[in-house]
């Protein structure tokens, strides 16, 4: 068994995957609809805290940066700290294949603070919005929704407007200014393991960008699904 500290302070006790889980992790109705995720945290998790029976609602109710934190954890102890990706150049022009390895043990790592609800002032209308962070059960009702957007990312994560509840209109006259100011601070505010990859082209110099988890290698090396 492997030991963990969560970004929210958590102690998570992990176990490796097995044959279990990786069918788990190649059902697509499991994987489109988020349940393919929870179910392999919830199997491999053999303690959250005290809790050494946790449930899948138990996983649910984790932040989504502790979330990723032991996705990438429970890789690293199931497949190793390397991942080697194969990254095709989005210049269509070019679409070089380009090879980059990475060590899962030099991702950063940003602690949570205790607050879990904040407080942010729209630089263009002045109104207070009032959000919280993204946990299981967020990330499970964005991946049922038909066509998750930028609008239904953030939707979900505000609990108020001018202490008014939300909406899809309000979200919709909200300006470009204040809807960019507004996801800026969520990210700030955010915590969690940093998966993202960038790189340069090796053929033409283009700018690389993708995630470790939506990369195949990331949880199937060698194999090309």
């Amino acid at each position: 068994m492997y030991t963990f500290e969560l970004p929210s302070g958590t102690e998570i006790e992990l176990k490796e995957m097995t044959g279990v889980e990786e069918e788990l992790l190649t059902n697509q109705r499991l994987i489109r609809n988020g349940e393919a995720i929870n179910q392999v945290l919830k199997n491999c998790t053999v303690r959250l805290g005290d809790n050494d029976k946790p449930s899948v609602n138990d996983i649910l109710d984790l932040l989504s940066g502790d979330r990723l934190f032991a996705l990438v954890k429970l890789r690293q102890i199931s497949l190793g700290d390397e991942v080697e990706l194969e990254l095709a150049c989005p210049n269509t022009g070019c679409r070089m294949n380009n090879f980059v390895s990475v060590n899962l043990d030099d991702s950063k790592v940003t602690p949570y603070t205790d607050e879990r609800e904040f407080s942010f002032t729209l630089p263009g209308s002045n109104k207070t919005v009032r959000f919280g962070l993204l946990d299981g059960h967020k990330e499970k009702r964005l991946a049922a929704l038909r066509e998750p957007n930028i609008s239904s990312a953030m939707l979900i994560r505000i609990l108020e407007i001018d202490e008014k509840a939300p909406s899809k209109k309000s979200l919709a006259e909200m300006s470009m200014r204040d809807r960019s100011a507004l996801r800026q601070e969520m990210a700030r505010v955010d915590a969690g393991i940093d998966t993202a990859v960038e790189v340069e082209c090796d053929g033409c110099g283009t700018r690389i960008r993708t995630r470790l988890e939506s990369e195949a290698a990331f949880l199937f090396p060698g194999v090309r699904l």
